[in-house]
């Protein structure tokens, strides 16, 4: 996964997905780990609601929703994304 941060201007890191954790309080601990050019470890606290709207974003429309299921069945893609 590609990422940029607002502060290291245009800088894109490599990161990926290293954790997804039900915790109390009805919270699921996300944890991405980000490689290049730093070693960040991120850690978001995402609700029910958090992941409903990430639903609601990615089948909002058809085209979105299409480029989704590709994005699912796709093998490796070390090319640059556009940019974002």
């Amino acid at each position: 996964m590609r990422v940029r941060s607002t502060g290291l201007g245009k800088t894109e890191m490599v990161a990926g997905f290293a954790r997804l954790e039900p915790v109390a309080n009805g919270f699921i601990i996300m944890e991405m780990h980000a490689t290049e050019p730093v070693h960040w470890h991120i850690r978001v606290a995402l609700t029910g609601a958090d992941l409903r709207n990430l639903l609601r974003l990615m089948f909002s429309k058809p085209t979105t929703a299409i480029r989704v299921i590709r994005a699912l069945f796709q093998g490796k893609n070390d090319r640059t994304p556009p940019e974002f």
